[in-house]
């Protein structure tokens, strides 16, 4: 096998243990690991230096790899760039709107124009119905229809 062929499959082999950190399954490293060894074997059958040289360069970039897979996969103790729904929806409280499907109990209103996720306190209640916002809990908006002769 021609020297060239030995480098190329064994830095295909390292490009899919280092994939296999990113994109855990086991396929790619079993694959990758195999290009490597066979990388090896031919690497050793030109001289002893490049199948040294590659082995070593394997025991570096594998756990390096590994390491960097591992801490991309941990959870965080915080989130980063997210949005909290409670700030958004507390403004709602109180507001008036209308229900634009049936609220079974979930369902949608139009509050200021928005079209607002919803649940009732347990009453169906019929679509075109105005509803006022009771409760809001996080992003749990909970409304009731002002109207009591309106529930289906």
């Amino acid at each position: 096998m021609d020297l060239w062929l030995v480098a190329v499959l064994y830095m295909a082999g390292l490009a899919l243990i280092t994939a296999e950190a990113f994109l855990p399954g086991l396929v790619m490293g079993l694959i990758g690991l195999g290009m490597i060894g066979t990388s090896v074997f031919f690497g050793f059958r030109h001289h002893w230096a490049i199948g040294m040289a590659q082995i070593v360069l394997a025991v570096i970039v594998g756990p390096l790899a590994l390491l960097t897979g591992m801490k991309r996969m941990t959870l965080k103790s915080t989130l980063e760039g997210g949005s909290s729904f409670a700030s958004d929806y507390a403004a709602l409280a109180g507001k008036q709107g209308e229900s634009v499907t049936e609220l079974r109990p979930a369902g949608v209103v139009a509050i200021d124009g928005r079209r607002i996720d919803v649940v009732t306190a347990g009453e169906l209640v019929a679509r075109g119905t105005a509803v006022k916002v009771v409760k809001v809990e996080g992003n749990r908006i909970v409304v009731r229809a002002t109207d009591p002769e309106s529930k289906i």
